[in-house]
């Protein structure tokens, strides 16, 4: 059984989380926020912030020595920082974004509106409903399973109970036969 974690619950809740506890006098998806703020609400390391400017996947804007994130750009750290702490490697997570971005080319930044899942292995995309992930694009089927379970035992059940104490009429049909 895939036991998935909740990495990133809804941009909308995350938006807020951030909007109230670091941006409120701010309040515009435009602004531009130093590294130190970044490094802060993503959980990041200077050093991690570094090499994923280096390798493309956030681009910052400079002024002089100082880099400055958009919004998007931090929200898209926080996913990605929430991946790599649940076990996902850099290289899955960007695998991830490069065939999600390609199979909704509308999104040119899916980490920062998308639902994602891990389970430490794979990324996990919810979109419309719909789960899939995110680096074979293969579909998962959601279903309860306390539900599942249920109806299994209760079927277990019925089938005993039949099994036990056939109704008259499997027992007459069979004995009309002989």
């Amino acid at each position: 059984m895939l036991k998935l974690d909740l990495v990133f619950f809804l941009t909308y809740w995350l938006k807020n989380d951030l909007i109230l506890s670091y941006f409120q006098p701010i309040m515009t998806m435009n602004a531009s926020f130093p590294t130190e703020i970044v490094l802060r609400v993503t959980g990041a390391s200077a050093n991690q912030l570094k090499y994923w400017v280096k390798i493309g996947l956030v681009a910052p804007h400079r002024d002089g020595k100082r880099y400055f994130y958009t919004f998007r750009d931090i929200i898209k750290l926080r996913v990605i920082s929430n991946l790599k702490n649940k076990g996902l490697s850099l290289q899955k997570i960007r695998k991830g974004i490069d065939k999600v971005t390609e199979v909704l080319p509308l999104d040119d930044d899916p980490l920062s509106r998308l639902i994602i899942y891990t389970d430490g292995q794979d990324m996990i995309v919810m979109e419309k409903g719909m789960y899939f992930s995110a680096t074979s694009m293969q579909g998962y089927f959601q279903f309860d399973m306390e539900q599942l379970q249920a109806n299994i035992i209760k079927f277990q059940s019925e089938d005993a109970v039949r099994e036990k104490f056939p109704s008259p009429q499997m027992g007459s049909a069979s004995s009309a036969s002989k």
